[in-house]
């Protein structure tokens, strides 16, 4: 079987942690396939603006194709507007830019299905595409596409309900979004949910964490409540610093790490409002996602009070590696974390009960440990990347089979 990947979103020099889930699933799929080529488009950008513009530079650091984990990568230049209510016109600027070249990939390679990673624009244009060239196509759904995006202009809204309808198949990042696809229409889908799954094995067998407290340059005596996510208000960032300004009373050797693209670090440093209380949050932004599990390792719960979510790794590999979860039961967050089974969950913007939770993972050290214990067992039998990669394979054959 000979796979076409478009996703936009995929690991590489200018963002090393994009999608790193999906690319990691797509590691592992490939030596059970022929060939798998990921197209990742990226915005066309004159080379002279990188002159004007330091930060720009980082879009010109990537080769315009690769090989990198058994996959061929492809980083072709499209146009792209601006604005989340443009996003249908970029699925169809995309279909436009990539048309020559997938039609030269499926001549050359004889591609079997195509398979796009996110709806909004990729899984539109996949299907657009498959369509087109008369091959089977599934997509991907991942939460912010359905919910979001689909919501914020007409033409996103028709574009979705056609892509979802032509689609031989809807995957999608959990059951709650899983139903959120089926009120598009009311013609028979194909959807299912499928866990992606966390490589559970980059959690295991990590450094002790006296030895991590020294390579992080952090104080052993400390300990850290931990987010991990994009620094902007809709996950919930700004009820985290609510939040922890009564847990930095109450506890005096409590820090707070923030793990992301800092967006809105500006304001959150406003909102946090004194220097005293800054000086005991660390902003560490984008940093590998390797070391991602470092922090982890060495933190005492991780807070995730998110206002949407489709099925968020952070809290399977926070799960993985026994850190205790404190997050809000949002999306599909409730197939994984069950109140006071596997962690704790809070309504999202509820600074009182997110307090209230946060206080009691800290306090009741049985139900951390019953917790860390459940969650732990949970991760390894079901969202194990390596196991659920063949059932994977087995649905993408089925559709290539199934197609007519």
């Amino acid at each position: 079987m000979r796979i076409l990947v478009i996703s936009q979103m995929f690991p590489c020099k200018r963002h090393p942690t994009s999608a790193i889930f999906f690319a990691n699933l797509m590691k592992e799929l490939a030596p059970n396939v022929s060939e798998l080529i990921v197209l990742t488009p990226r915005v066309y950008l004159p080379k002279f603006l990188a002159k004007i513009k330091k930060r720009w530079e980082k879009w010109f650091l990537d080769p315009m194709v690769s090989k990198e984990n058994g996959m061929e990568i492809i980083r072709p230049y499209i146009l792209y507007l601006r604005g989340v209510k443009y996003v249908g016109i970029n699925s169809i600027l995309m279909q436009y830019f990539l048309f020559n070249l997938v039609r030269k990939l499926i001549t050359k390679r004889n591609i079997d299905i195509i398979l796009g990673y996110n709806m909004l624009p990729d899984g539109v244009a996949a299907v657009r595409l498959a369509k087109m060239f008369k091959l089977p196509v599934g997509f991907w759904a991942i939460g912010s596409d359905v919910n979001d995006l689909a919501n914020r202009s007409k033409i996103n809204y028709y574009l979705s309900r056609k892509c979802i309808e032509d689609s031989n198949i809807v995957l999608t990042e959990s059951k709650d979004l899983e139903n959120s696809i089926k009120t598009f229409s009311k013609k028979p889908i194909r959807v299912e949910t499928f866990y992606k799954g966390i490589n559970v094995s980059n959690f295991q067998n990590l450094m002790t964490k006296s030895d991590l407290f020294e390579k992080l340059r952090l104080d052993s005596g400390k300990r850290y409540m931990l987010f991990v996510g994009r620094l902007i208000y809709d996950k919930g960032i700004y009820e985290i610093a609510k939040t922890f300004k009564v847990i930095a009373k109450q506890y005096p050797d409590f820090d707070l790490i923030l793990i992301g693209e800092e967006i809105e670090k500006e304001k959150l440093i406003a909102e946090f409002g004194n220097s005293e209380l800054l000086n005991r949050v660390l902003f560490k932004g984008i940093i590998p996602h390797e070391e991602v599990a470092d922090y982890m390792k060495i933190s005492n719960l991780l807070v995730f009070p998110s206002w949407a979510e489709g099925l968020p790794n952070v809290v399977m590999e926070a799960m993985a590696i026994g850190l205790p979860v404190v997050s809000s039961d949002v999306g599909g967050i409730p197939e994984v974390l069950k109140d006071g089974v596997t962690g704790l969950s809070v309504p999202p913007k509820n600074v009182e009960k997110l307090t209230e939770a946060v206080t009691r993972m800290i306090e009741d050290s049985d139900l951390r440990e019953k917790c860390i214990n459940n969650a732990k067992q949970l991760i390894g039998n079901e969202f194990d990347v390596k196991k659920n990669v063949k059932k994977l394979y087995e649905i993408l054959l089925d559709v290539k089979n199934s197609y007519l």
